[in-house]
């Protein structure tokens, strides 16, 4: 049992701490807190986090397999590049249309499926998760049975869930309906569109160190 916790744990705090940071996922879900409320915002997180699921379990249980075979994460890092740029020009070209009153809450927008599309076509996730897991077992912190890399797996999951409300409950509680201006949609948009461009220069980077550079 305390294996297991520990493994929790372990998954849990670098989780947490890793969410605190802006990034795609705590600026939208913050967007949906402060214009349409809690609910909203943690069925995207909801979202999110069970896409992030899949793909720490996948980069757990093969972590030893993607070691042998690095040209598979090297792949999946320069497919990310575009899918990056392409987000960030959607992002930072989105026309802010003020909604009427009528529009405030549409019925038909589903903020769970928005969070799994944001999560999967985040796919880097798994060679982050794959670098701490390889990590954690070379130095022994982490058992390569799966009942120990569930627990991992699950406390990743619900670190990212917790901070992620934790952001959506205090800036709803601070302010729903008075928006700050860096708050706004526009700004937002704005803000996560550059942390896409971000995004595609750092693996770019990275991938020059490896194969050109280092």
């Amino acid at each position: 049992m305390f294996q297991i916790t520990s493994h929790f744990f372990l998954g849990f705090i670098i989780s947490f701490v890793g969410t605190i940071p802006p990034s795609t996922f705590n600026l939208l879900a913050i967007k949906r807190a402060t214009s349409t409320g809690l609910r909203k915002a943690m069925a995207f997180s909801c979202g999110a986090v069970l896409v992030e699921f899949f793909y720490c379990f996948f980069a757990v249980i093969f972590s030893r397999y993607f070691l042998a075979n690095k040209d598979i994460s090297d792949l999946i890092e320069l497919i990310a590049v575009p899918i990056f740029i392409l987000l960030a020009y959607l992002f930072l070209t989105k026309k802010h249309v003020e909604p009427t009153a009528n529009e405030q809450a549409p019925k038909g927008s589903n903020d769970f499926v928005q969070g799994l599309f944001i999560g999967v076509i985040n796919f880097t996730q798994i060679t982050f998760w794959l670098g701490y897991s390889t990590y954690f077992i070379s130095i022994g912190w982490m058992k390569e049975e799966w009942l120990y890399m569930t627990g991992f797996v699950v406390g990743v999951c619900a670190g990212s869930l917790v901070m992620l409300f934790i952001y959506a409950y205090y800036c709803k509680k601070w302010f729903y309906g008075n928006t700050p201006k860096l708050f706004t949609e526009k700004v937002l948009n704005k803000i996560v569109g550059f942390i896409f461009i971000g995004l595609a220069v750092m693996q770019v980077g990275k991938l020059v160190w490896q194969h050109w550079i280092k």
